[in-house]
């Protein structure tokens, strides 16, 4: 029998982890899983208590090396917001820091692939969306065989709570908008970039990435087009 695929998930307490765990959940054959989670995070995450946790600092090289072992592919959805700032998150040490140190560590490892959620207009104008494009030129930089994720908005799809960092994600109208304007005759590639997108969807895309093998992922772009297309043929 074929070994499992192995993934290291960081992020997993987030929005988009927490889903990603429960479309994973689903697979078959199945995918064994190590799951981040930050000392800061553990007191509050019932994932602590999660035997496929491992409870440390990305900083922590050894810790994370050990993490990394045997795996097949890192998996990051690591991500701040703005309103997390006044409890010391930045761009810089919790985005960009944390892209850093898990490359640092699946080269070390000898892990073959990472797969980073980014953003669509990652590189462009902002603050957020140049931290995007940064944390993609960390892992293109790399010997690793990146893969990026660039959705738009997300939505939290029903019967699925928000993950451990707050509420469930929706954006009123956003749907029926950008409905109308993929209606519109040569609009439609525009319109799946940047409407919401449900997080199962994006977590689907991410597993039907990680089976394709490695060099055909290597350097793949996903905008919000063809993530929907993955998302909705792996259900």
């Amino acid at each position: 029998m074929a070994k499992p695929l192995r993934v290291f998930v960081a992020g997993a307490t987030g929005a988009t982890g927490h889903v990603f765990l429960h479309e994973a959940a689903r697979e078959s054959p199945p995918i064994e899983l190590l799951l981040h989670v930050r000392p800061a995070s553990a007191a509050k995450s019932p994932l602590a208590n999660d035997p496929r946790a491992r409870v440390f600092d990305l900083g922590d090289a050894n810790a994370l090396s050990k993490a990394l072992a045997d795996c097949d592919a890192v998996v990051s959805f690591v991500g701040t917001m703005r309103n997390r700032f006044s409890t010391g998150d930045t761009y810089a040490t919790s985005d960009v820091g944390s892209t850093r140190d898990l490359v640092a560590g699946a080269v070390a490892a000898k892990v073959p692939r990472f797969l980073l959620l980014s953003s669509a207009g990652a590189g462009g104008m902002g603050a957020y969306l140049k931290m995007k494009g940064e944390c993609e030129r960390i892992v293109r930089e790399s010997p690793l065989a990146g893969s990026f994720f660039r959705p738009s908005a997300f939505e939290t799809p029903a019967g699925i709570a928000g993950g451990n960092h707050g509420a469930r994600k929706a954006i009123p109208g956003m749907g029926a908008l950008f409905g109308v304007i993929k209606a519109v005759p040569g609009l439609a590639g525009f319109a799946d970039d940047y409407r919401p997108i449900p997080l199962d969807v994006v977590a689907r895309a991410f597993l039907s990435v990680l089976k394709e093998p490695v060099e055909v992922a290597r350097g793949k772009v996903l905008e919000g087009r063809d993530l929907w297309k993955l998302g909705a043929r792996a259900a």
